[in-house]
């Protein structure tokens, strides 16, 4: 189901993740001896801080990893406050998880895939995603496709086999799949009205963001808003357990509640227990209004990164992305009161003259921060900590692999007063399988089919012969769900004439520990590969039967492939929704965090707001009530 891809770059819609990290900065919004934000302006280093080097960059603001939040924040510093920004990125493409690339065919003819997210919500029409407020106010365009829903096919090529499509729009899932599969109508109609207050604070712009105790100031502008989104209190910062379980509301109806677990797995990558109240809130209410649909970015989401980088180098300001530039360590002046800049792999220094924002992976920054000091000042590891593996959500059993129902216990309860502890114990969630494909289309009608899918392997309630260390299998199995997004249907540009592309995955739910230690160039590695694939082979087959005939080239991605490429340690998908940080601020008052385990977590709309949010943080309150004054937000 495109939700993948909605709000992982999925819900691209501001409400469900605005709520929850407006909620967490109002219930923290209490003086305390961290640092904030507000002494950012006045904290630019200092001549004897630096050892100066004679071909170092010198830059305002320096942002490690060109992923979609460090994209964000490098075009909203450019554009709206004139900062000359520089932005070092490792591969040799922008984007992060969301980047496009070329493959040639043995043809002899060029495919432009997405690596990943493709299907996006709240791009074409109001209520507009953070992503699309982002571009609007950096002055970027892209054109937007609109089509109404997915297909999902269940339990492919067996006699049980169920095929449907999830139509957005008022009543239509309620008249259509809900009633048809022995849904209760009258318990979903409830459920919703529960959850509706949830959602209160989507009239709040995503350019009010900002991290620290300074975050309410912004936030007065909106303030019946506010008012309303306070009253909700702590459920709204919380995950939807008390509304699946209790004690807020019970879910009893067995389709419903597997189709709840399927929406919020696609969501976060955890059954709906374990995914945010207010995310799955959204859900809800969102895409059963009338006038929902889905937006896909004409000429593919690396039109989308192309826009993002537009917007960053545009201007007299100087800024620019730098590609193939692996960031060696962060670096902070003598008294660690402040970040300096950056040390890359080839020896370059980087002085950024008001801070850095890292973009990497919360994981990474035990190993980005190499000065003794600075680590001290962020909580340092014992050295059995330095070498542990952070908790995983994918359990190994004798039986098979099981995805935890709860968070894993927290060994040290003093993980919060330590940031590189609570980095190193955030639990991660699982990881990806791709198969990228270019196919001859010679008679297939692409009418017929559907731009996006959502096949079930083992039907959405999965195998129920299937029951792993006593856990039975769902929605949430093993490689049970997977995506096959089908964009050539809605632009016919995405390929050369008579050629499709098709992208198939299993996203968050292929393990990480089956792969470990592998080398990539293996002849064991390249036969797993060939083995896990198979499902992913299944599910696009369950479309155009024919597939491996007519395919011209073919790409496996695996979790080595993320961790890789990438740079997302064990190919991780991000952090469990109980471990995202509340903000991006840290001990050290110019260093700024963003990404997809900063509030409000996963996805492409989530790392949008946490990138407004750290750019936002390189002003005063006032400076950015007067951006907001110019924006007419």
């Amino acid at each position: 189901m495109p939700i993948y891809h909605i709000t992982r770059c999925r819900l691209a819609v501001l409400a469900p993740v605005l709520v929850n990290w407006l909620v967490f900065q109002a219930v923290s919004f209490t003086p305390t001896s961290s640092p904030t934000i507000r002494n950012i302006a006045a904290s630019s280093i200092r001549p004897s801080d630096l050892k100066v080097q004679e071909d170092a960059d010198n830059v305002d603001i320096a942002i490690v990893g060109a992923g979609i939040g460090g994209l964000c924040a490098g075009a909203i510093l450019n554009t709206l406050y004139g900062r000359n920004v520089g932005v070092y990125e490792s591969h040799y493409l922008p984007g992060g998880c969301a980047h496009a690339f070329d493959r040639k065919a043995a043809n002899n003819l060029t495919f432009t895939f997405d690596s990943g997210p493709t299907i996006l919500l709240g791009c074409s029409r109001e209520p507009f995603s953070a992503l699309r407020q982002v571009l609007d106010v950096v002055d970027q365009k892209v054109d937007w496709i609109r089509y109404d829903g997915w297909g999902m096919i269940e339990d492919p090529g067996k006699s049980v086999e169920k095929r449907w499509k999830y139509e957005l729009g008022k009543d239509a899932f309620q008249q259509g799949p809900l009633k048809e599969f022995g849904g209760d109508l009258e318990e979903f109609e409830a459920l919703r009205e529960a959850t509706r207050d949830l959602v209160v604070g989507q009239t709040i712009p995503t350019m009010a963001m900002r991290p620290g105790s300074s975050a309410l100031v912004p936030l007065l502008r909106y303030f019946p808003t506010l008012v309303k989104l306070l009253k909700q209190g702590p459920e709204l910062t919380g995950t939807f357990a008390p509304y699946m379980d209790g004690p807020k509301f019970v879910v009893k109806n067995p389709w419903l509640r597997n189709w709840l677990d399927a929406l919020a797995f696609s969501l976060s990558g955890l059954p709906a227990s374990r995914t945010a109240a207010a995310a799955m809130a959204f859900v809800l209410d969102d895409m059963h209004r009338d006038g929902a649909a889905l937006d896909f970015p004409k000429g593919g989401l690396g039109e989308v990164i192309d826009a993002l980088v537009r917007g960053l180098e545009q201007g007299e300001n100087g800024s620019k992305l730098h590609l193939r530039n692996h960031v060696n360590s962060i670096d902070f002046s003598e008294d660690t009161s402040r970040a300096t800049g950056l040390t890359l792999k080839n020896g370059k220094r980087v002085y950024a003259k008001d801070g850095v924002i890292c973009n990497a992976p919360v994981w990474a920054l035990k190993n980005l921060i190499d000065d003794d000091n600075a680590k001290a000042k962020v909580g340092d590891y014992t050295n059995d900590e330095k070498h542990g593996t952070p908790p995983q959500t994918w359990l190994s059993t004798s039986e098979g692999s099981i995805i935890s129902k709860v968070r894993s216990p927290i060994k040290d309860e003093t993980k919060e007063k330590s940031l590189l502890k609570a980095c190193n114990s955030a639990e991660m969630t699982g990881s990806f399988l791709h198969l990228h494909i270019a196919i001859d289309a010679t008679g297939l009608d692409l009418d017929e089919m559907e731009a996006h899918y959502t096949v079930m392997d083992r039907g959405l309630g999965g195998d129920s012969n299937l029951i792993i260390n006593g856990v039975p299998d769902g929605p949430c199995g093993e490689l049970n769900m997977i995506a096959v997004s089908n964009p050539c249907r809605i632009d016919k540009t995405l390929a050369p004439e008579g050629y499709m592309i098709i992208h198939a995955y299993g996203a968050g739910n292929e393990p990480y520990h089956i792969w470990e230690g592998m080398k990539n160039n293996s002849t064991e590695y390249k036969a797993l590969k060939e083995e896990r694939a198979q499902v992913l082979w299944r599910a696009i087959e369950s479309v155009i039967p024919d597939v491996r005939r007519r395919t011209v080239l073919d790409l496996v991605g695996s979790p080595l492939t993320h961790e890789r490429f990438l740079r997302r340690p064990r190919g991780t998908y991000g952090a469990a929704t109980e471990d995202y940080f509340k903000d991006g601020s840290t001990p050290i008052v110019n260093f700024v965090l963003a990404g997809d385990s900063i509030f409000p977590g996963i996805g492409v709309p989530a790392a949008a707001i946490s990138g407004a949010s750290a750019a936002n943080a390189f002003v005063n309150p006032f400076q950015h009530w007067k951006c907001l004054d110019s924006l007419g937000l």
